[in-house]
């Protein structure tokens, strides 16, 4: 599939969630969708298994699931920084974000919005099904198309 036809099909979930959420409110609507990122998350971690190299560490591990998962999605990842404790990624083309500007939504208000309620929880529900202890969170969200978000995978203590 081509980047726009990835875009494309994030679109069309962005507008249908946007309808999700007129016709059953906010909290519930939210609510669904991290039932589904749950189930969603079992399936990809299934998937992934498969793939994975033999060997990683459990950070490498949730490292490698995070770039597969962004990539997978079309999204442009590359490491920013590494440390013991954690991997920190920056996030160029993302059609995440370009399927709200499709929309009209406005990315630079919502975003941060976007990210933490259907595709962080559905890399989070991915990487729990590897360790428990490996989290995902924004760092940074892009406040326009032209700039990047960044984001950590790291062990909660």
């Amino acid at each position: 599939m081509s980047a726009a036809g990835v875009r494309r099909g994030y679109t069309l979930l962005t507008l249908y969630i946007i309808e999700v959420i007129k016709d059953l409110g906010t909290q519930p609507s939210l609510d669904k969708l991290m039932e589904a990122a749950e189930r969603q998350g079992v399936i990809i971690a299934r998937e992934m298994r498969r793939e994975m190299p033999p060997g990683l560490t459990p950070l490498e591990t949730g490292a490698e699931v995070y770039r597969r998962f962004m990539a997978d999605a079309g999204a442009e990842v590359s490491v920013h920084k590494r440390d013991e404790t954690s991997v920190t990624f920056v996030v160029r083309r993302c059609p995440f974000h370009e399927a709200f500007l499709d929309v009209g939504v406005d990315c630079g208000i919502f975003l941060k919005g976007l990210c933490g309620n259907l595709t962080l929880p559905a890399i989070q529900a991915t990487l729990s099904q590897f360790d428990t202890r490996l989290r995902v969170e924004n760092l940074l969200a892009r406040q326009s198309a032209e700039e990047m978000c960044m984001e950590r995978v790291y062990f909660a203590r």
